[in-house]
């Protein structure tokens, strides 16, 4: 063998040790992660199905993953998101092509009943939150409404035109029971340059299969959702604009906590004085805090290394707990339904 054979053979096998290395490192350090219940929050009480008591006067919400929540009033179904696709780690770190599970949402849409469904509402447009929404629109009658990237994703998924709408800031369409309302917000300043990953808007119909970072997230959306029955904000992303929600708009916040804990203990008292305390919320339900590169239905919180959701959740014990403004915080349970507006 030449000099320079052994050589290449050297770092050939330098390379190969140090990928191997790589490799075992990021297994361990992704299995290093809390429990569910570190958390130590109550997990709310399920409630009868809606389907059994058809009045239009109850609120149900089934949590069904990351900030994927179905309202129901036993008349008309709201989606909130509606990603039931869950893409493992590898496709995402080395940025494979990939497209929406389809026997999934088949699943999904058959065993939590989404048959009275009108309209699916994308917090925004990153894949986590609305990768899946062409193909449940598509499966329903529903109307996909947000942004204008929200509407290349549907687009791209052969939507009808009438199955989609572009809403600008604070515009609001009525569904049944519902109306929604849609409040421009941040997404949470994580990652390069503090503005979210994957900032910017998709500006062409977005095919499938496609990598992870064409999902841009376009406009990001507080959404609120009123009823007869009371009203709920849906903070999907942990991000917030100052001033921006209305006060005393809300009985219940479901908020979104991932990467909190990298932002800081100052950081969520801010975003907890803008989410629930301006909104005069006095119940919360923390969502998207999963590891959404788990398979569908199973519950697991992000590794410490991505986010420390139980430093996170430490922070919000002592916000709740202030006894000039005392909140109740429950887990959700995953697909069950959980009545929300109970005096």
């Amino acid at each position: 063998m030449s000099k320079a054979s052994r050589w290449i053979s050297i770092v050939l096998l330098a390379i190969v040790a140090t990928c191997t290395g790589a490799a075992g490192w990021l297994a361990w350090v992704w299995q290093d992660r809390h429990a569910v219940a570190d958390l130590e929050w109550p997990e709310a009480a399920t409630a009868g199905h809606q389907r059994d008591r058809v009045t239009g006067e109850q609120v149900t919400v089934t949590w069904l993953g990351i900030t994927t929540l179905l309202f129901d009033d036993g008349v008309t179904q709201v989606l909130v998101d509606g990603t039931f696709s869950r893409i493992p780690l590898l496709d995402i770190l080395i940025q494979r092509r990939i497209f929406s599970d389809v026997a999934t949402i088949n699943y999904a849409l058959a065993e939590y009943r989404l048959d009275r469904l009108a309209a699916i509402v994308p917090v925004h447009s990153h894949f986590d939150h609305a990768m899946d929404v062409g193909h449940v629109a598509n499966r329903t009658s529903a109307v996909v409404l947000g942004s204008e990237s929200t509407a290349n994703i549907a687009l791209g998924s052969n939507v009808p035109v009438n199955q989609y709408q572009i809403l600008a800031n604070r515009e609001s369409r009525q569904f049944g029971g519902f109306t929604i309302t849609l409040i421009e917000t941040g997404h949470a300043p994580v990652g390069p340059g503090n503005v979210g990953l994957f900032p910017g808007d998709i500006e062409e119909p977005l095919r499938q299969p496609a990598r992870i970072a064409d999902w841009r997230s376009g406009v990001a959306w507080s959404v609120l959702i009123e009823h007869v029955a009371g009203s709920a904000l849906v903070q999907g992303s942990a991000g917030f604009v100052e001033n921006a929600l209305p006060e005393n708009s809300a009985d219940v916040v479901f908020l979104g906590i991932g990467g909190l804990s990298s932002l800081g203990r100052d950081y969520m008292e801010n975003y907890w004085a803008q989410t629930v305390q301006r909104t005069g919320a006095k119940h919360v339900y923390p969502v998207h805090y999963d590891d959404f590169t788990k398979p569908f239905g199973e519950i697991a919180l992000f590794p410490k290394v991505v986010d420390d959701v139980v430093m996170t959740a430490g922070w919000i014990d002592e916000l709740s707990g202030d006894p000039d403004y005392s909140v109740i915080v429950k887990l959700l349970p995953f697909g069950r339904p959980v009545a929300i507006f109970e005096k």
